[in-house]
This record gives structure tokens, C-alpha cells and sequence, in this order.
């Protein structure tokens, strides 16, 4: 996902792995990290609260940095502000979605009513998931208890 928005603010969240976003667009949105953190362990220095909380916004806004080569780009923290928001689905539930019910990529296009292509771009994490998926998965489950 290329996401043309860029950071114009970042603000590091006293005693937690969170940032306060701003974006371009005038949107902001806060970010928690810490889960994200875990999951990579490139990312192990932002454990330290002192070292985390000097954040900054990269050149040109599109990425936050910690210097030492150690950055987030803000297309990712665009998609993990969306997700964690509830604007988006997240790909691991999508596809987490498909496997409980055990759905392959074709079956899974039949029943929500799109392409497999879209669900492809949908479960690999090439394109968001609106919200409109994430509670047409819901109705589906409950219709087909």
C-alpha cells in the first residue's frame, strides 16, 4: 500500500510504546506500537522508553525516526493507525476469517460477492479492507452458524 500522506507531527506518548500522529491531511491518530515492537526484533532499541521518546518526523514526512538507521515509514503507520482505529480490517483477521471457516481464495470471492483478485490483494495485505468486509465477514459467520 502507497499511502500519499505524509507525517507533519509526531508526538511520543509519555510511559507507552504510542505516538500521536499528525498527518497531513489533518487527521491525527494514536499509534500504539508495542505489539509491533515485539513482532519485529529489528525494532528491539524502541523497547527503551528514553531512546523511544525521541521520535522524530523524517525528512521530507514520510517516516518517523529514531536516527541510528532506525525508522517507520508512514505508509505502515498509516495502515497500523487505520487498523487499530477500526477504519480497516486487518489482513492477519481477514485471513484468520478465511482459515476458521475454511475458506479458500475462490471460495472466499464466491461468498463475499468479489473477484478473487480483490481477495488476494485483501489477504496477501496489498490492499486495505474496508470496513464494509470486515462486517460482511461478521454477517457471514452468523448466517452460516
Amino acid at each position: 500500500m502507497a499511502s500519499k500522506l505524509r507525517i507533519a507531527a509526531v508526538q511520543p506518548v509519555t510511559g507507552q510504546h504510542a505516538l500521536i500522529i499528525d498527518w497531513s491531511n489533518g487527521k491525527r491518530h494514536t499509534v500504539d506500537l508495542a505489539a509491533f515492537i515485539e513482532q519485529f526484533p529489528i525494532l528491539a532499541p524502541l523497547k527503551d522508553a528514553k531512546f523511544f521518546s525521541h521520535a522524530a518526523v523524517g525528512e521530507w514526512g514520510f517516516d518517523v525516526t529514531w536516527g541510528d538507521n532506525l525508522e517507520l515509514a508512514a505508509s505502515t503507520l498509516h495502515r497500523l493507525a487505520l487498523e487499530q482505529s477500526g477504519e480497516v480490517m486487518p489482513t492477519r483477521d481477514f485471513k484468520l476469517w478465511m482459515a476458521k471457516n475454511n475458506l479458500s481464495l475462490t471460495a472466499a470471492a464466491v461468498e463475499l460477492g468479489f473477484t478473487r483478485r480483490t481477495i488476494t490483494a485483501y489477504s496477501s495485505g496489498a490492499a486495505l479492507i474496508p470496513k464494509h468486509v470486515a462486517l460482511a465477514c461478521r454477517g457471514w459467520e452468523y448466517e452460516h452458524r
